[in-house]
């Protein structure tokens, strides 16, 4: 999708961002006009369902990764040892990566390419990406346009583009199990309480036993307002009823991390649960209350849902299991084989009405309570299907 042209282009781009609006959220490219008399342009570049995102960081919405998310690290060409740095880490010569540099921002941007068709959050780190390959050909005067970028503002992004990378690298694992253990077990052994509360109990529980969390940080609801973590368990419980009552805002965010914390907000507030699709096992949000067990995504190669395709499915299964359908199965076969043969007629309307048969016999096996019945009832279709037959 990206080439070396975006980079050289006249538009300087100014920012990429997440944002959620009405159940929909988007990734979006904010860039400066070519024209100062112009408006800000702003291009959606992708677009989902409310939380989908936030499943495919965590490689929660596949069941085998086609790309390791560990692969994201090579798009931090300048290697430190540290977890963590700030711009007094970096300095110019850090950046002179090669002679070709056309050559290596094409490579570069191929791995950025291929990453994003797997992980499409990977846009929000987008206008990052761009400021500092935009310096790369500035350094080597490639571009003389107006929207020029300096060493500092370079320096500066590449520290946050190295941060946010390295922080989910490190702690991607520990967070899904979090979330897995916060939105999702509650609802495998079907607990019936509000999510908000279980996060608050599994908070405590760790806070106990003296583990430590990744969420911990992230969790709105065990913070004061000076963003200082709450110590007393009265403290979250006093605190929790106005944080659920209020407006939920959900400001921009421009990063991975921001992006974690602003959706595990989101999932508290809106009292969702992770389950686990009993058709395709992939994982998907349903409120607390719901009973959904299906997610609802088209499953490969039919234009039925998950719920639709698994009822179906089901309904076949209860339909082999019967005696009487079974028996319906082997003359529906005859018929067929018999038209297939060439010893029937194709337009014969046969086929039709052994369904009509199995219909009008379906209806008083299924009203039938005990088995003799029943027996009787098969008896009588085999009968009737004779003489269809004859």
């Amino acid at each position: 999708m990206f080439s070396y042209n975006d980079i050289i282009s006249s538009k300087l781009l100014q920012s990429s961002f997440y944002t959620l609006s009405q159940n929909k959220e988007g990734i979006y490219f904010e860039y400066l006009p070519t024209d100062f008399n112009e408006i800000m342009e702003q291009n959606m570049i992708y677009e989902s369902e409310e939380f989908s995102l936030l499943l495919n960081l965590f490689g929660l919405d596949v069941t085998s990764e086609k790309l390791p998310f560990s692969e994201i690290r090579k798009l931090l060409f300048i290697e430190k040892e540290e977890d963590e740095i700030n711009e007094l880490d970096l300095d110019e010569s850090d950046f002179d990566l090669t002679k070709d540099t056309k050559k290596f921002i094409s490579s570069y941007l191929k791995l950025f390419n291929d990453l994003t068709e797997v992980y499409p959050i990977l846009y929000i780190l987008f206008g990052d990406v761009w400021t500092i390959l935009r310096y790369l050909i500035c350094k080597e005067g490639l571009y003389n346009g107006k929207y020029k970028i300096d060493f500092d503002s370079a320096s500066t992004t590449y520290v946050n583009l190295y941060n946010d990378i390295s922080y989910i690298l490190a702690h991607r694992e520990q967070m899904k199990q979090e979330l897995l253990d916060i939105f999702n077990i509650s609802s495998e052994y079907k607990i019936k309480l509000p999510t908000s509360e279980i996060a608050l109990i599994y908070q405590a529980y760790n806070q106990n036993r003296g583990y430590d969390l990744i969420l911990n940080e992230l969790n709105p609801y065990i913070k004061d307002a000076e963003n200082q973590l709450l110590n007393s368990w009265e403290d979250i419980i006093k605190i929790l009823p106005s944080k659920l009552n209020e407006e939920l805002s959900f400001p921009t965010c421009g990063s991975l991390t921001k992006f974690v914390k602003q959706m595990v907000q989101v999932l508290i507030h809106k009292e969702q649960t992770l389950r686990k699709c009993k058709n395709c096992d992939r994982f998907f949000v349903a409120r607390y209350s719901s009973l959904a067990e299906y997610c609802t995504r088209k499953v490969t190669g039919t234009n039925s849902m998950c719920q639709e395709y698994a009822s179906k499915k089901i309904y076949k299964k209860k339909q082999a299991e019967n005696p009487l359908y079974q028996v319906f199965t082997t003359y529906y076969n005859r018929i067929y084989g018999r038209i297939r043969r060439g010893s029937l007629d194709k337009d014969t309307t046969l086929l039709d009405d052994i369904k009509l048969l199995h219909q009008e016999f379906s209806s008083k096996y299924d009203t039938s309570n005990d088995s003799e019945s029943k027996e009787k009832i098969i008896e009588s279709f085999i009968i009737e299907a004779d003489k269809l037959l004859s």
